[in-house]
């Protein structure tokens, strides 16, 4: 139990909460093991579980109208997901898959529910995780609307470079995550093409860089650019 006590506090809901508030989770969280590519739930399908990241990482995804593929977001260890299903009824807003293998812990929202109920402090740990959440996706919506193509690409991978980052020396971060350039112009609805247009010429003014299918930025370069 102590084990398991000590691996929820990883995730950023729990991380603050004495052994008396953690308690009543224990009782109602599992874990299971997934292989690469498998799907956790699919769109649309009714939301029944939250789950937590131990380990590995979990695209989340919808498909537009055409069928393509837009990338939400990638959840990596401590991250929660989905965000929705709390007091209310309603379906999973976007599909998830596997990365890579991965272990996840899951709570069913019932459970989380009744837990919350009865200790309503903790309905506050809750709405700040999901506040930040809203401030990101106001953010990404203002940048769909306010900014060009370029400046969403520069935006991006500096926002990747907060979220998945593994800092190197001299300045450099390496995305701990390897993302295609698909990957990226699916995640800010743009073209392959923008997006290679806009490495390419970051790579020329050594920005970033490849190195065995991962990606290094350097941060402060990218933000110059941003401001030219």
């Amino acid at each position: 139990m102590e084990q398991l006590k000590e691996t929820i506090r990883q995730f950023r809901i729990f991380k603050d909460l004495c052994d008396k508030e953690i308690a009543p989770f224990l009782e109602i969280i599992k874990k299971k093991k997934l292989d690469d590519k498998s799907m956790v739930f699919m769109h649309d399908n009714p939301i029944t579980h939250v789950y937590f990241v131990s380990t590995g990482k979990v695209k989340v995804f919808r498909n537009d109208m055409s069928g393509k593929e837009q990338i939400v977001c990638v959840k990596q260890p401590g991250d929660m997901f989905p965000h929705v299903g709390f007091f209310r009824k309603g379906d999973y807003p976007a599909h998830a898959q596997v990365i890579e293998d991965t272990e996840l812990y899951f709570i069913s929202i019932q459970d989380f529910e009744e837990v919350l109920m009865a200790n309503p402090h903790l309905a506050i740990k809750l709405f700040s995780v999901l506040g930040d959440q809203i401030v990101d996706v106001q953010q990404r919506l203002e940048e769909m609307a306010l900014r060009s193509t370029n400046e969403r690409i520069l935006l991006l991978l500096l926002r990747l470079s907060e979220t998945h980052r593994e800092e190197q020396a001299d300045g450099w971060i390496k995305l701990n995550t390897k993302f295609t350039n698909s990957d990226l112009a699916n995640m800010i609805g743009t073209t392959r093409e923008s997006v290679n247009r806009m490495i390419s010429h970051l790579r020329k003014e050594q920005a970033i860089k490849l190195v065995e299918g991962s990606y290094f930025i350097y941060p402060e370069k990218v933000q110059e650019e941003l401001s030219i």
